[in-house]
């Protein structure tokens, strides 16, 4: 793990889920998952169990064009995000 993780770039990568581990970054601020083949988000995902416990929120979420549909995430997922305008979705094209 990287201690001081701030962003991570992992759009476009072929992943079916939302790499486990990330309510452990506590500084992670920035993930792009954008381009990737997500069709489920957890609510515990991105966010640690208890909160408050993570220092850092997040200021940008991209799960643009992944096959999630956003009616299906649940709102508590994003409990740890500074601003509700910070997260990408949508925008899913099956080939």
């Amino acid at each position: 793990m990287v201690p001081h993780l701030r962003e991570l770039h992992l759009d476009n990568n072929a992943l079916t889920t939302v790499p486990a581990g990330l309510p452990d970054h506590k500084y992670i601020q920035v993930i792009y998952l954008h381009s990737n083949k997500i069709g489920v988000v957890g609510t515990h995902d991105f966010c640690p169990l208890v909160y408050n416990t993570k220092k850092a929120m997040y200021s940008v979420i991209s799960l643009f064009s992944n096959p999630v549909s956003y009616w299906e995430v649940q709102p508590i997922t994003f409990r740890c995000v500074f601003d509700r305008s910070a997260i990408q979705l949508g925008n899913y094209r099956s080939k």
